[in-house]
């Protein structure tokens, strides 16, 4: 109908309206036939034109991690440009290990392609029926290794190296670090880049400063905290493997007295908004999540179009130096560990 008011082909109709060249005088024409009829396009209709769904699925551990809120706020951000929706599976919505939706979305073609935030060992079987059903599949942050899958992750060593410098700076030796679950490959990563930061300074990580809180949540930093505090504190500075048990910590020293950084200096990782607005608020090492939100939807419509390509994209990540780092304690009477001993 819009082609035979406006004088023109069907195809040059399509041509205007998917964004590519006609002329001037045929653009304005069809601008107001189309405005003239009312006329709207079939987006369903669209992607059943391309054998498409028209939507793609966001899988996370649980919304309720703000750091799953940041990739979602940036690939909201993508999406909005383009012709296609949100499909969003909680693994643990019931407090349980629980992956039966995102199997219903491969097993009915109900969406055109997965992103996967923070992969761990359990989530191989969604991979392995992505990979049967040729779905596209980018993961973002994943916590093992994946070679056959598009994944954007961030330089964690390094990461690991800018903070132990940085607490080195200000003249802390006895430094500890207390990771998340044993087996992840985030956590192990960030342990190393703080063990070379301070070996570069000529500093050794005390085997016996290397702690493991068991899991990423604020619980489990809080939990750790309890454990801990109380009794002298054998570290001037402790690194959290990620911010939520940083924060975690900082609750239970704040009920306690600890005064941080006076007492200890307490640093994360990630950047997450909510270390900005703690007290004190937390140094920390942040990550473009936002920026790898959107590159992870715009990676994942490319391989959409064009199946097999497969990509490991590298971001680096930020020092942010706030309140939660400070001096080391004049009385705190440490000694130079050489990295030799």
């Amino acid at each position: 109908m819009v082609a035979a008011q406006g004088g023109v082909a069907v195809s040059t109709v399509s041509r205007f309206l998917n964004g590519h060249y006609v002329s001037p005088e045929v653009r304005a024409r069809l601008a107001h036939v189309i405005e003239t009829l009312g006329y709207s396009r079939s987006w369903t209709a669209r992607n059943l034109s391309l054998g498409r769904r028209g939507s793609i699925g966001v899988v996370v551990d649980s919304i309720e991690d703000p750091w799953f809120v940041q990739v979602l706020l940036g690939i909201e951000e993508e999406l909005a440009s383009r012709d296609s929706s949100l499909m969003l599976a909680s693994l643990e919505l019931l407090g349980r290990y629980d992956p039966s939706r995102v199997f219903e979305w491969i097993r009915d073609h109900r969406v055109d392609g997965v992103i996967l935030a923070k992969t761990q060992r359990r989530d191989r079987a969604i991979l392995h029926a992505a990979a049967q059903a040729r779905l596209p599949v980018v993961a973002v942050a994943p916590d093992e290794r994946l070679p056959d899958v598009q994944v954007l992750h961030c330089n964690n060593m390094e990461a690991g190296m800018l903070i132990a410098e940085h607490l080195a700076d200000l003249g802390h030796v006895r430094v500890a670090f207390a990771g998340g679950p044993a087996h992840s490959i985030d956590s192990k990563h960030r342990l190393r880049g703080v063990r070379e930061g301070l070996a570069r300074r000529r500093l050794r990580l005390d085997p016996a400063l290397v702690f493991s809180c068991g899991a990423w949540s604020l619980d489990a930093g809080t939990a750790f905290a309890q454990s801990l505090l109380g009794r002298p504190l054998p570290m001037t500075a402790i690194v959290f493997a990620n911010d939520a048990l940083a924060l975690g910590f900082l609750r239970v020293a704040h009920e306690r007295g600890v005064r941080v950084p006076q007492d200890v200096s307490v640093a994360g990782f990630d950047g997450l908004p909510l270390g900005a607005l703690s007290w004190p608020s937390l140094t920390t090492v942040a990550q473009p999540i936002r920026d790898m939100g959107r590159v992870s939807c715009r990676r994942l419509f490319e391989a959409i179009v064009q199946p097999g390509s497969v990509e490991q994209i590298q971001f680096r990540m930020t020092l942010v130096p706030r309140e939660s780092c400070g001096p080391v304690p004049a009385a705190a009477g440490t000694v130079l560990r050489l990295a030799s001993e």
